[in-house]
């Protein structure tokens, strides 16, 4: 079964009931960094945990408008990517959701160079159902943990890959 969330824009990102933001620094350049993070979904197993698959849906390179589907901890989602500056900034909607967590949800990645790596920024805004408010108190905690746990993995394979 899936669960439609309501298609929202970056406008949601301000206005949203719940906003949590989060910074780490990745010790590699921010072109690097930005393909990692906004190219081929199925690599974020290497450094993303809990995040078992993904893929962009369609042909051709991924851009505003592209349809992604991933899974993460066995919750499926199906995005729509809401904005795409080269380097500086990607975002998505959820569209559909496995588990009726939110009505809807927007996330947002923002790279900034930080002398010679980049500093990554994830906003996460959410209209959360029930499911997701029960947890509510614990998800600042949780998600950021997940987050600076990710930006170390991702620094550790992008040092992996240039080292070849």
């Amino acid at each position: 079964m899936t669960y439609e969330l309501r298609p929202e824009g970056l406008d949601f990102l301000a206005r949203a009931p719940r906003t949590w933001r989060f910074e780490a620094g990745v010790a590699a350049p921010r072109p690097t960094v930005f393909g990692a993070i906004s190219g081929d979904p199925s690599e974020w197993k290497s450094w993303f945990p809990g995040l078992s698959s993904g893929r962009y849906e369609g042909d051709g390179p991924p851009g505003v408008g592209s349809v992604r589907q991933v899974r993460m901890s066995g919750v499926t989602y199906r995005e729509t990517v809401v904005s795409w500056v080269q380097d500086e900034r990607w975002a998505y909607r959820v569209d559909r959701c496995s588990v009726p967590m939110a009505r809807a949800l927007v996330e947002e990645w923002a790279t900034e160079d930080a002398g010679d790596g980049t500093l990554v920024r994830w906003t996460f805004a959410i209209e959360p159902r029930v499911l997701f408010r029960v947890g509510q108190p614990l998800a600042p905690t949780v998600m950021s943990r997940l987050f600076r746990r990710a930006m170390a993995k991702l620094s550790t394979e992008l040092a992996s890959r240039e080292r070849g």
